[in-house]
C-alpha cells in the first residue's frame, strides 16, 4: 500500500470514527449499560453534551412497521396514530418478564392509586360556564371533577343536595347564595362517598413502584437498555426515569388524563417528593401490559386525530369518563401480554432541541375492566424543558 492510499484510508477511517461519535452524542444507545455520561479518571464527563438532544421518532404513516434490533431481539414497531403519534410493540417483554414485573410489585406491596396534580392549583374553582352566577347539574358535575378528580352521575349530585341542604328551592340550579359549605366540606362529604363507591373516582387501581437509578435487579436491567435503544435515548435518562406497576380488578379503571403538565414558568418540575409546588414532567410513556385481560382493560384515547379540543364541553360531554365512555373513544388499544404502547407526551423545543409543550391529543386512559384482572406497568421518561438540570442528574449518577 502506498502513502497515499495509505491517507485516504486513515481519513475515511477518522471520518467514520467522527460519525459514530455524533450518533453516540445524540443519544444513541448500541449495548447495556452505555449512556451519555461515563466516569473517567478527570471525574465525569458527558461527551459533546452540547450535541445531546431528544429524539422523536417519525411514524411516518398509520400502519408502518419498523424493525428494530434491541438487545438481540428483533421487535416490530407498528406506527397506531399520528395525532396523537403512538406506537405498538408486540412481545415486548418475554412472559417471564413479565411475570418477573408483578411478582416483584406483590413483593414491594401495592397501595390504592391516587392522582397527582399536574400542576398547582389554588383553591377551588366554580365552574360557570355560562356566566349566570348560578352551577347548573352539568357545570357542578364539571366543578367536582376538575376539584376532586371524582365523576358524578345527576342523580349522585342531587343526592347530595338533598344530603347538604343546598338546594332550597329544588330547581337544580345552585346560586351564590345557596352554596352554603365550604370547599373542606364538600371534599369530606365526596371523600365518603367514594369510600362506598370507589369507581367513581377517576382511578380505580392499586400500585408499585420501581426506580432504575435505585434497582439491581438484573432483569429490570435488561429491559431499561431495551428502551434505551428502541427510543433511541441513552441509559442516563431511562435510569432518572420512573416504572409504576398498576393492577386493576373488575371496574378497575383510570379515566381520562395527560401524563405531563403544561410548562409553567417559575414552576419547577417535581423530583419524586422532593418538591410541594411543582408540575408533573415526563417527555414521554412507554406502556407494557403485563398479563391477559379476559374482558376490557383497553388504554382509550379519546382525542386522537379530533380538529380541535375544548376541554370544558368535552367534560360535560363525558369525554374523559371512560369509566361509562370507554366505547366513544376514537382510539383504542387493546391490552395483550408482553404489548408496549409508546407516544410522546410533549413536542421537541425548535430552538433548545429539549422538552417543548403538552401534546393535549395524547389525552388518555384505561377503560373498564370487565372480567378478570388486568396488570400494566407504565415507564415514565422523565425530562425537564431546562436540558442544564437533566445534564446535572446524569452527572449526578456517576458520582455517587
Amino acid at each position: 500500500m502506498n502513502c497515499q492510499t495509505m491517507q485516504g484510508f486513515l481519513y475515511i477511517f477518522a471520518c467514520i470514527n467522527v460519525y459514530i461519535a455524533v450518533c453516540n452524542a445524540n443519544g444513541k444507545v448500541t449495548g447495556e449499560g452505555e449512556g451519555f455520561c461515563q466516569k473517567t479518571s478527570d471525574g465525569v464527563t458527558c461527551v459533546n453534551h452540547d450535541d445531546l438532544r431528544l429524539t422523536r421518532i417519525d411514524g411516518m404513516q398509520v400502519g408502518n412497521v419498523r424493525t428494530i434490533n434491541a438487545d438481540g431481539k428483533k421487535l416490530q414497531m407498528k406506527t397506531l396514530n399520528i395525532k396523537p403519534l403512538v406506537f405498538e410493540i408486540e412481545d415486548f417483554l418475554s412472559d417471564d418478564e413479565c411475570d418477573h414485573f408483578i411478582e416483584t410489585a406483590k413483593q414491594i406491596g401495592l397501595e390504592s392509586s391516587h392522582t397527582e396534580n399536574q400542576s398547582p392549583k389554588q383553591g377551588l374553582q366554580l365552574m360557570d360556564v355560562n356566566s349566570d352566577k348560578a352551577l347548573s347539574l352539568s357545570e357542578m358535575k364539571l366543578t367536582i371533577e376538575n376539584g376532586y378528580d371524582i365523576y358524578l352521575d345527576e342523580e349522585d349530585i342531587i343526592q347530595m343536595y338533598k344530603d347538604l341542604k343546598l338546594d332550597s328551592n329544588n330547581d337544580n340550579l345552585i346560586t351564590q347564595a345557596e352554596m352554603t359549605i365550604s370547599p373542606k366540606q364538600l371534599k369530606t362529604y365526596l371523600s365518603e362517598f367514594v369510600k362506598k363507591h370507589p369507581e367513581k373516582h377517576s382511578r380505580y387501581s392499586r400500585q408499585a413502584w420501581l426506580y432504575p437509578d435505585k434497582s439491581t435487579d438484573t432483569i429490570f436491567r435488561a429491559v431499561q437498555s431495551r428502551v434505551s435503544q428502541v427510543v433511541d435515548l441513552p441509559m442516563d435518562l431511562i435510569r432518572l426515569s420512573d416504572f409504576q406497576v398498576v393492577t386493576y380488578g373488575v371496574k378497575g379503571h383510570y379515566n381520562a388524563h395527560l401524563d405531563s403538565s403544561h410548562i409553567i414558568k417559575d414552576v419547577r418540575c417535581c423530583d419524586r417528593g422532593l418538591y410541594s409546588k411543582c408540575r408533573i414532567c415526563r417527555y414521554m410513556t412507554v406502556l407494557f401490559y403485563l398479563n391477559e385481560v379476559k374482558s376490557g382493560g383497553e388504554t382509550a384515547f379519546p382525542f386522537a386525530n379530533k380538529e380541535s379540543i375544548d376541554e370544558n364541553k368535552a367534560h360535560i360531554d363525558g369525554v374523559h369518563h371512560l369509566y361509562k365512555n370507554c366505547e366513544n373513544a376514537t382510539l383504542r388499544v387493546p391490552p395483550k401480554k408482553g404489548k408496549a404502547v409508546i407516544w410522546y407526551n410533549h413536542f421537541i423545543d425548535d430552538d433548545t432541541n429539549w422538552m417543548g409543550e403538552v401534546d393535549e391529543y395524547t389525552l388518555h386512559g384505561g377503560c373498564p375492566v370487565t372480567e378478570g384482572e388486568k396488570w400494566i406497568a407504565n415507564f415514565w421518561i422523565k425530562t425537564n424543558n431546562d436540558k442544564s438540570i437533566d445534564l446535572k442528574k446524569m452527572k449526578n449518577l456517576y458520582s455517587k
